[in-house]
C-alpha cells in the first residue's frame, strides 16, 4: 500500500513538473510572439515613413517669353516627368529630404517650327548665322491660295532629371508640401508634323515630318518646383530658371509648368 502510494506521488509530481514547464514554455512562445509583432510594427513604421518613391508629373507648359510675331502658341503644351525617389526622414519629424532621377518630357505646340536662322553676306551668299529662329508654317499655297491643314506640330524636348526636394507631411502622412528643384540634361530633341505638304506649290497629300537635334537647344535646364496635396495627388508647379535655348543663340523662352502629380507609392 505505501509502495502504491509513493508510486502516485510520484506521478503527480511528475505531471505538475511538466505541466508548468509547458505552461512556462507557452508564456516564452507568447512573449516571444509579442516582441517579435512589436518589432514587426516598429519596422514597418520605419518604412512607411519613406513614402512617394514613385511620382508621376502631368502638365501643361506656359512658354514665357515666346516670339509672338513669328508664332502662335497653343495654350495647352502636354507634358510627363516620371521620377523614383528615396526619402531621408530628419529623425521622428514631419520633415525629410528626397533625391531622385527620371525622364522629362515638355512639348511646344505652335504653328512654327524651329530652324536655322540665314543671312546674306557682302557676295549676296545665303549663310548660316549660327541662330534659330521660329518659322511659320504656311496657311495656304502661294499659286491658289489652297488652304494647308495642319493635324499636329510639336516641338519636344526629353532629357534626364535629377529632382531634390525638401518634404513636410502631416504625423496621418496625408496633407504634403514638397519644394525643391531639378536639374536637367537633355537626351534628345525633336520637332514633328503631320498635317498637308507645304513644301510644294501643289499639294497633293500629305505629310509627316520628323527631325532630330534641332541647332542650340540648351543642354541643361533647371529650376524650381512645388507640390502641395492630399494623400496621393497634389498640385504640381515648376519655374524654369533656364532658358529653352543657348545664349543668344535663339529666342529667350522659358516654360513655366502647371498640374498634377501622382505618387502611388
Amino acid at each position: 500500500m505505501k509502495k502504491l502510494f509513493l508510486i502516485a506521488f510520484c506521478v503527480t509530481l511528475a505531471y505538475n513538473v511538466s505541466a508548468q514547464d509547458k505552461n512556462a514554455s507557452s508564456q516564452d512562445k507568447k512573449v516571444d510572439v509579442k516582441k517579435a509583432l512589436d518589432d514587426a510594427k516598429k519596422k514597418d513604421k520605419g518604412k512607411s515613413r519613406r513614402q512617394d518613391r514613385f511620382v508621376l508629373d502631368l502638365f501643361s507648359d506656359i512658354w514665357m517669353n515666346a516670339p509672338t510675331d513669328s508664332m502662335k502658341i497653343k495654350q495647352i503644351n502636354r507634358g510627363a516627368n516620371a521620377y523614383f525617389m528615396y526619402e531621408f526622414p530628419f529623425g521622428k519629424s514631419n520633415f525629410s529630404f528626397a533625391p531622385g532621377i527620371g525622364i522629362g518630357c515638355t512639348n511646344l505646340y505652335s504653328n512654327a517650327m524651329p530652324v536655322k536662322s540665314f543671312k546674306y553676306d557682302s557676295l549676296g551668299a545665303k549663310v548660316y548665322d549660327g541662330t534659330t529662329v521660329f518659322k511659320k508654317i504656311p496657311t495656304e499655297t502661294l499659286d491658289n491660295n489652297q488652304k494647308i491643314n495642319v493635324k499636329n506640330n510639336k516641338f519636344t524636348i526629353i532629357s534626364l532629371d535629377v529632382p531634390l526636394e525638401f518634404r513636410y507631411r502631416t504625423k496621418n502622412n496625408q496633407f504634403k508640401i514638397y519644394l525643391g528643384g531639378k536639374v536637367g540634361l537633355t537626351l534628345t530633341n525633336y520637332t514633328k508634323y503631320n498635317g498637308d505638304n507645304f513644301n510644294e506649290n501643289y499639294p497633293t497629300g500629305s505629310l509627316r515630318y520628323k527631325e532630330y537635334k534641332i541647332a542650340n537647344v540648351a543642354s541643361y535646364r533647371y529650376g524650381l518646383t512645388a507640390r502641395i496635396g492630399w494623400k496621393w495627388v497634389q498640385a504640381f508647379g515648376y519655374y524654369s530658371l533656364s532658358n529653352l535655348f543657348k545664349k543668344d543663340k535663339g529666342p529667350d523662352m522659358y516654360p513655366i509648368s502647371v498640374g498634377i502629380s501622382i505618387t502611388p507609392y
